[in-house]
């Protein structure tokens, strides 16, 4: 689970900025104040990771367009490189036994036989132990590339550790060689060769890592009546939400933990109720109908307005996420009016306490913190489950200031009046 963010040089992003990552974390700040910019850095990372060309950081692709790597620069920085550090925790390590066998490679020298040109590579085993690892491990990924065409000079160094003992490190500093966590060997010495084997063991778990966040777009696509079920994504409803339905109609289907889930942050946020799916032409169309809960009245869904269509993804999303995988949502109040908002707020605690699937927020709605506020002082949420990275300039520098809601529901200070309070302001102005 990702744990901090740290980006300098990068778009908006010219002073390093630093956001902590807690189970629900939340971006707020003015527009054009860096959150969205933060999502799209992830994006990056991912779709470097998914893709097949060879370049250390990959701008275009599915997830995301940047345009040219060195068109990312900070006009206003003097630096010439971006720089970033990640960390996350994870259990999602190699076997007792494998972690074992790399110290004892790296500890192993080539040994000259006698009276040859040949040399062997003796390797000590001792009795392993094959015990699988349930440790947490936090890893720190670091980077800092030079700014040009393209992003192939600069560093990257990735660090591991169990409670402050170093079970891993790995860099380079050659990225026409390296990729992004990915560490081919520089020679044809062997025992480079199997250490960097070794090692790749440990940076599958990290590349996974980065993979298996999914993200929901500020804009979600509109349903309609007529609904093609063919095979969606494993796992993914997409950027826009377009295979949000296929995954809706296995899930109730299946109706089981999931499709109980959903149907609850449907019924709470959208108002609706007893959806069902009418298959037509040997199933491969369906339509989909529900139940106003204030009106008793049934219309197909896509009827049912605006709203409803921009917040089933995000259930849908939640309910296919693994736990300890993270969900990136950009404005989830989206056409939704301020009761269906605290509403949401509700949806991501219990996404944390019920399935233990991390999120990450970037939010205009008051409303939405406001009910996490009132679950924490309700003790219905920890205070330390959620963290508010708030996004603003200062003398024309993006800044980030981590702030904590207290265990009685309020703020930590440090947030301006101005931001959440304006409203306050200006009715105190009239006299109200």
């Amino acid at each position: 689970m990702f744990k901090s963010i740290k980006v300098e040089n990068f778009r908006a992003f010219s002073e390093e900025i630093y956001v902590r990552l807690r189970p629900i974390t939340i971006l707020i700040g003015a527009n054009s104040a860096g959150k969205s910019t933060l999502i799209k850095f992830l994006l990056m990372l991912r779709q470097t990771l998914e893709t097949s060309e060879d370049a250390f950081l990959v701008t275009e692709g599915r997830h995301v367009h940047l345009g040219s790597f060195q068109n990312l620069k900070n006009s206003n920085y003097a630096s010439r490189s971006l720089k970033f550090e990640l960390q996350l925790e994870t259990r999602d390590l190699p076997s007792v036994t494998l972690q074992k066998l790399r110290e004892q490679i790296r500890k192993s020298k080539l040994v000259k036989e006698p009276g040859s040109d040949r040399s062997e590579l003796k390797i000590e085993i001792d009795r392993l132990d094959t015990r699988k690892n349930t440790d947490l491990a936090l890893f720190r990924i670091l980077a800092s590339v030079t700014y040009g065409k393209i992003p192939d000079r600069g560093t990257h160094t990735v660090c591991g550790e169990i409670n402050g003992k170093r079970i891993f490190k790995a860099q380079s500093r050659n990225l026409r060689r390296a990729g992004f966590l990915s560490f081919p060997p520089e020679s044809d010495n062997p025992q480079e060769l199997i250490n960097t084997s070794l090692d790749d063991i440990f940076l599958q778990g990290l590349r996974y890592e980065m993979r298996s966040f999914q993200h929901l777009s500020p804009i979600r696509e509109e349903s309609e009546r007529a609904i093609v079920l063919a095979s969606p994504p494993p796992n993914d409803v997409g950027h826009m939400g377009e295979f949000a339905m296929p995954h809706l109609q296995r899930i109730l289907t299946e109706d089981g933990e999931k499709a109980a889930f959903v149907k609850k942050h449907i019924e709470a946020v959208a108002e609706i109720e007893d959806l069902k799916f009418e298959s037509s032409m040997q199933g491969y169309i369906s339509q989909c109908r529900a139940r106003n809960k204030r009106t008793g009245a049934e219309a197909y869904l896509a009827d049912f307005g605006f709203g409803v269509s921009q917040c089933i993804p995000i259930f849908v999303q939640g309910a296919l996420l693994n736990k300890g995988r993270l969900l990136i949502v950009e404005q989830p109040e989206a056409q939704l009016h301020p009761t269906a908002q605290l509403e949401i707020g509700s949806f991501f605690a219990d996404l944390w306490n019920e399935r233990k699937v991390p999120s990450l927020i970037e939010t205009h709605s008051e409303n939405i913190i406001l009910r996490l506020r009132l679950l924490i002082s309700k003790g219905q949420l920890k205070s330390e489950d959620v963290s508010i990275a708030y996004f603003h300039t200062e003398n024309k520098v993006v800044k980030v200031k981590n702030l904590d809601i207290n265990p009685d529901g309020s703020f930590e200070k440090g947030l301006p009046m101005e931001f959440f309070g304006r409203d306050l302001i200006e009715a105190l102005q009239m006299g109200v």
